[in-house]
């Protein structure tokens, strides 16, 4: 049996998870100049990945949390706006990694619905490729609030759901280095929050 959070990386390449695309489009200039400030005199990478992670936790909102009815998808619109759901925080903290030079990826989890909804959804979170320690460590930028706390922990890692697997639910196995298209489709078509809480995919 897998252990919980024994990851494998989705592509052999490590260049692939160093793209700049769409999504991930850590070359647009205030993407790029906002790693860059953020990880000024920052003396190791992972001072750096750190400085990066907590940033997005902390100043870019929980869309679900605030009530926010803007949806955003693209690292750039993530940072214009200041918001955005785990998916779409997940896709600016990796394109700010990027923007540094820090291999960054895509993981999920499937997490049971919060009542009055049932079945599934993902969980979307980001795995950071640290030379320092030759592994990847996963980082949950969802954001904190009276029920989630998560931290920059390299083992075990903090997220913000513990997956119970007697509710069928589980963290996936791999790292992927584009976001799940049914999260990029759902992102970028839907009209607004409402529509999005109730289309969260349950799958990749």
């Amino acid at each position: 049996m897998r252990a919980p959070y024994e990851m494998q990386m989705e592509r052999a390449e490590i260049d692939r998870y160093l793209e700049d695309t769409i999504v991930v489009d850590w070359q647009t200039p205030a993407v790029f100049e906002q790693a860059r400030a953020l990880s000024r005199g920052c003396g190791s990478e992972e001072t750096r990945v750190r400085a990066l992670f907590e940033w997005v936790r902390d100043a870019i909102s929980h869309s679900f949390d605030v009530g926010a009815d803007v949806v955003t998808c693209n690292a750039s619109q993530v940072l214009r706006e200041r918001t955005g759901l785990c998916y779409a925080k997940s896709h600016l903290l990796a394109a700010l990694l990027r923007a540094r030079g820090i291999p960054a990826g895509f993981c999920y989890q499937r997490l049971k619905s919060d009542p009055p909804a049932s079945g599934h959804v993902l969980h979307g979170f980001v795995a950071a490729w640290i030379d320092a320690f030759e592994r990847w460590v996963l980082l949950d930028a969802r954001g904190n609030n009276d029920r989630i706390q998560t931290e920059f922990r390299i083992d075990p890692p903090s997220l913000a759901h513990v997956p119970d697997p007697d509710e069928g639910e589980e963290t996936l196995g791999l790292i992927y280095a584009r976001p799940a298209s049914k999260v990029v489709d759902l992102l970028s078509r839907a009209d607004s929050l409402a529509r999005v809480r109730s289309h969260l995919p349950s799958t990749l």
